[in-house]
């Protein structure tokens, strides 16, 4: 269940339960500028819109992925 702490807000755990992913995956979301937070000392809130937006990238490392052809 989410609680949130914010009206419209989600916490990072909170995040992490929408997008399905773990609570470390969304703070690395974060701290790469592909998640938008406002951080309050100890703890980071998302916006609930940007969180349903948001598209997470391909998983697995950028450098084995074979390029797509451009027929």
């Amino acid at each position: 269940m989410i609680m949130s702490t914010l009206p419209g807000y989600y916490t990072v755990e909170e995040a992490a339960q929408v997008l399905e992913r773990d609570h470390s995956q969304v703070s690395r979301y974060i701290s790469r500028g592909l998640l938008p937070a406002i951080d309050l000392g100890h703890q980071k809130l998302l916006e609930q819109s940007a969180v349903h937006k948001f598209v997470p990238p391909p998983r697995g490392n950028p450098g084995f992925r074979k390029p797509k052809d451009d027929k």
